[in-house]
C-alpha cells in the first residue's frame, strides 16, 4: 500500500487540479447569484393583474379568434398572428365615442405589434350593430407581426413558450375620458374566444389557451404634467397561446447522442492500467465530441444571458470529463515511476481505484443532472 501514499509528484499533478477546482466553484458561486452580471435599470410600470370584475355598464369586451400562428423566430422573439376580434361596448361608450367621432380601430390598441407596414386591420362591419342588449358590436379581421417580451429557456429543451397577444384600452387623458367614462374596463369575453387549426409551431406542441386581465400602471403621464393626479393607467387583456417542445423529440436528438457519448467515457476506467496511453486519449475525444454536439443546439438558441438546463447538463460532463483526465494522468504517471517488479500490484491498485471512481461518477451525473433541473 506504500505505493498509494501522496509523494512530491503526486502533489504535482493533484494540487493544480485542486486550486482549479476552487476555482470553478467560486466561480459557479459568483454566476449562480448574478455577482458578475451588471446591473439593470429598474422598469417601473406595473402589471397589477385583477380577478373578473363586476358587472357595469362601463365594461367593454374583447374577444379574439386566432386563426393561424406562424414564422415564430426565438432569436428576434417575433411572430405572425392572423385571426379575428370583436368588440362589444355599452351606450354610455358610444356617446362618448361618437362625440369625439372615435371608431374601435382608434380607441383599441394592440401592445405588442411591431411592424406598421405589414399590419392590417379590416373592419367586417361599414357601420357597428347594436344587439338586442343596447350594447354596440364590431368585428374586425387582422394580421401582423407581434413581439414576445419573456421567452424563458431556462428549462431547454423542455422549456415553456408563451406567445401572447396583447390589447390595451389607448389612452383619452387628453380628452378627459377618465371623468366621461368614469374608469372604463377592457374585459374579455373567454366563452368565444379560441384558436383555429393552424396554430402549429414546428418543434412544439400547443398545450394551452390562457386569458389574462390586467390593469396596466404607467410609470409616466406622458407629459400631461397633472397635479395630484393618479398614475396613468389602463385596462389590459392578454390572450396568451401556451406551446412545449416535444419530450421524445429531446430524448432522442439531444439526451440520447449524450449519453452515449457519456457512457463511452464512463466505461473507460475499465480498461486496465497497463493500457495508458489508451486511457489518456479517451478524456480529451470525448471533450471534442460533447463540445461538437453542444454546438448543434446552441446554434437554434438565440443569445441568451443565462444557462439553460442542457448547459448545466454539458458542464457537469465537461467536469467528468476532467476527472477522468486526472485520474488517467495520476494512474499513468505512478505505473510509471513503479519499480518493475511492482508494476503489477499498482496496476491492480490502481484498477481498484478505477473501479471506484467510475461508480461515483456515474451516480453523480445522474444526481447532479437532477439536481440542476430545481437551480437553474
Amino acid at each position: 500500500m506504500r505505493f498509494f501514499k501522496f509523494d512530491k509528484r503526486d502533489y504535482e499533478t493533484l494540487l493544480p487540479f485542486g486550486f482549479f477546482l476552487v476555482f470553478i466553484i467560486v466561480v459557479g458561486f459568483l454566476v449562480h447569484y448574478d455577482v458578475l452580471e451588471p446591473q439593470e435599470v429598474l422598469i417601473n410600470d406595473q402589471l397589477i393583474t385583477h380577478s373578473k370584475p363586476v358587472p357595469s355598464d362601463n365594461l367593454i369586451q374583447i374577444g379574439t379568434y386566432i386563426e393561424n400562428i406562424y414564422l415564430f423566430s426565438s432569436s428576434d422573439k417575433t411572430f405572425d398572428v392572423a385571426g379575428r376580434i370583436w368588440v362589444n361596448w355599452p351606450q354610455e361608450a358610444e356617446d362618448f365615442f361618437q362625440v369625439r367621432k372615435l371608431t374601435p380601430d382608434k380607441w383599441l390598441g394592440f401592445v405588442n405589434q411591431v411592424h406598421g407596414w405589414d399590419y392590417k386591420l379590416e373592419q367586417i362591419y361599414d357601420e357597428s350593430i347594436k344587439l338586442k342588449d343596447g350594447h354596440y358590436y364590431q368585428g374586425y379581421k387582422f394580421s401582423g407581426h407581434f413581439y414576445v417580451n419573456d421567452i424563458q429557456f431556462q428549462k431547454f429543451p423542455f422549456q415553456t413558450l408563451k406567445l401572447p397577444l396583447v390589447f390595451e384600452l389607448v389612452d383619452f387623458a387628453e380628452t378627459d375620458s377618465i371623468v366621461s367614462l368614469h374608469d372604463p374596463q377592457l374585459v374579455p369575453d373567454e366563452s368565444s374566444s379560441g384558436v383555429g387549426n393552424y396554430i402549429g409551431i414546428a418543434g412544439y406542441k400547443m398545450t394551452a389557451f390562457n386569458i389574462f386581465s390586467n390593469t396596466h400602471q404607467y410609470a409616466s403621464d406622458f407629459g400631461l404634467q397633472r397635479i395630484n393626479a393618479k398614475p396613468m393607467r389602463t385596462s389590459q387583456v392578454v390572450f396568451e397561446t401556451t406551446y412545449k417542445p416535444s419530450v421524445n423529440a429531446a430524448l432522442l436528438t439531444l439526451f440520447l447522442p449524450l449519453l452515449i457519448v457519456m457512457t463511452l467515457a464512463l466505461f473507460s476506467p475499465m480498461l486496465s492500467a497497463s493500457l495508458w496511453d489508451v486511457r489518456l486519449s479517451v478524456p480529451p475525444t470525448v471533450l471534442l465530441t460533447l463540445i461538437f454536439l453542444q454546438q448543434g443546439y446552441k446554434d437554434k438558441l438565440p443569445e441568451l444571458p443565462y444557462i439553460t438546463y442542457m448547459d448545466m447538463i454539458y458542464n457537469i460532463c465537461y467536469f467528468i470529463i476532467l476527472i477522468l483526465f486526472v485520474l488517467f494522468l495520476w494512474g499513468s504517471n505512478r505505473l510509471i515511476r513503479a519499480p518493475e517488479i511492482q508494476k503489477s500490484v499498482v496496476i491492480e491498485h490502481i484498477d481498484t481505484i478505477d473501479s471506484q471512481f467510475q461508480i461515483m461518477l456515474t451516480i453523480s451525473l445522474f444526481v447532479l443532472g437532477g439536481v440542476a433541473w430545481f437551480v437553474v
